[in-house]
């Protein structure tokens, strides 16, 4: 994770991260009356030889392994791939990994824990969706289902894809053949599919969620069966490479915290634009002035909770351009963006992730525990496709 961000001010060359803030850099290292303490956990969709690491069959399986730290405080804050599965690194093992990111106020005898009080849970759902790409427009249709579902005490944390990895072939043929081949056997069935996906789809678009739900641990099969999305091909992320996924291989979820109590939150789109330079396909540097586009609305006191570009070129389309994409807002209460209340301070961190193969060896782990000590809440985290292999 990293790119070109216009500096506000000069940081500290010996800071553990880039640090861009609307306050002075003294001013970001002041006590406040609370600190946090954060929790970060690594999944993996694939075997893995590293013990930290978690394994999982479906980013479902989330909601039940941080259960228990729910019931000691922690509220989910962040879920993000740990790079985004584009192009050729689709086939990276860490493509297959998934960083949470839980906090909670740091406890002690002036702030003690309430004693019989209901925790929040984490609920995971899948979006059925019928297009073949993610767009900034059918983005917006999902966020308006967020909303109202946000007047039901959920609480956004963000959407989250799952890439499934193409079969390897155990037949002796390649795996365009193999694909051909099950193109062919399937032809049977495509129709029957697509006529349960329109039938989810629209149920969908009623307010009943078709398809998979995990909640803390409960995890239903609404319908039987995870066909929804055979006859869809959609990709967060998109770059032009040589092998295409199949139809279906990839899933969005809508990641949420429910609350017990009467809170209502609301989600509004800003703008997201930016600068972007390919190698071939590859993008190879990437400017934003995410502060300033953020800044606002911190100031109008609401939290960015998460972000959505649609990544793909044309075939053959590799010259500089400026990208848009969304922000994705969160205000609590139904209010509107200007209204009196109080805002918030913001602080944009640029830090570059080292891994190797499901190993992650540098990241802003610690400079996210050093903030918390400052009264610093995480709200988001976004992968850049910024991927340097030196």
């Amino acid at each position: 994770m990293g790119c070109g961000l216009r500096k506000l001010e000069d940081p500290d060359d010996s800071s553990p991260g880039k640090i861009f803030s609307t306050l002075k850099r003294p001013q970001v290292e002041t006590k406040t009356d609370s600190a946090y303490e954060y929790i970060l956990l690594d999944f993996t969709l694939e075997a893995s030889s590293n013990p930290e690491v978690i394994k999982i069959s479906s980013v479902l399986d989330i909601a039940s392994k941080v259960e228990e730290y729910y019931s000691k405080g922690y509220v989910v804050g962040a879920v993000h791939p740990i790079i985004l599965p584009i192009g050729h690194r689709r086939n990276f093992p860490a493509s297959h990994m998934y960083r949470v990111v839980l906090s909670r106020l740091k406890l002690s005898q002036k702030h003690a824990a309430p004693r019989g009080q209901r925790h929040p849970r984490l609920v995971i759902e899948e979006c059925p969706l019928m297009c073949e790409t993610l767009t900034n427009e059918l983005v917006k249709e999902l966020l308006g289902k967020v909303n109202e579902t946000a007047k039901r005490g959920k609480k956004f944390v963000g959407f989250v894809t799952q890439h499934f990895s193409q079969p390897k072939a155990c037949n002796g043929t390649s795996i365009d053949e193999s694909a051909e081949l099950e193109s062919t056997l399937g032809s049977r069935n495509r129709e029957h599919r697509r006529k349960n996906s329109d039938e989810n789809y629209k149920n969908w678009n009623e307010g009943t969620l078709s398809g998979h739900s995990s909640e803390s641990g409960i995890e239903e099969e609404l319908q039987g069966e995870s066909s929804l999305l055979q006859d869809a091909d959609f990709q967060f992320g998109k770059e032009v490479s040589p092998v295409k996924p199949r139809k279906g291989d990839d899933k969005l979820y809508t990641v949420f915290n429910v609350f017990d109590d009467s809170t209502c939150w609301t989600y509004h789109e800003g703008v997201l634009s930016m600068k972007v330079t390919r190698k071939g396909p590859v993008i190879s540097t990437l400017e934003a002035d995410w502060l300033e586009l953020t800044t606002f609305y911190y100031k109008q006191g609401l939290s960015l909770i998460d972000s959505f570009v649609h990544w793909e070129t044309s075939k053959g389309d590799y010259l500089p351009k400026s990208l848009e994409g969304l922000f994705i807002y969160e205000e609590e209460g139904a209010g509107v963006p200007g209204s009196n209340r109080k805002g918030n301070d913001a602080i944009v961190v640029e830090q570059w992730t080292v891994i190797e193969g499901c190993e992650i060896k540098t990241d802003y782990g610690p400079l996210l525990h050093t903030l918390a000590e400052f009264g610093w809440l995480l709200t988001c985290v976004l992968p850049t496709p910024i991927v340097r292999h030196d």
